[in-house]
């Protein structure tokens, strides 16, 4: 029954994968021009990937390192607490 749930899972996220990928993605739009045309201007970078990464979204980008640090203390916290307790431990 575990099996059939896993195998279940994975081809609705496989059948949602493929049709996000299918989907028209338009190339061209306003936001998209205007950061080509002066995002090296805006943000003083060289390169125009960094200028977008460091640039524009450098608050997204903090917010994203902040929620990870907080997840991984978490995982961190729970895997310490869950440790049998060992003979050295109960010596103390």
């Amino acid at each position: 029954m575990k099996r059939a749930v896993e195998i279940a899972a994975a081809a609705v996220v496989a059948v949602f994968l493929i049709l996000a990928l299918a989907g028209d993605h338009p190339t061209e739009s306003p936001i998209r021009e205007y950061i080509v045309a002066h995002g090296v201007d805006d943000t003083g970078a060289v390169n125009l990937v960094t200028s977008i990464y460091l640039g524009y979204r450098a608050f997204d980008t903090l917010g994203e390192t902040i929620v990870l640090l907080i997840a991984v203390s978490g995982v961190m916290f729970l895997v310490k607490r869950s440790k049998p307790p060992t003979d050295r431990d109960v010596d103390q």
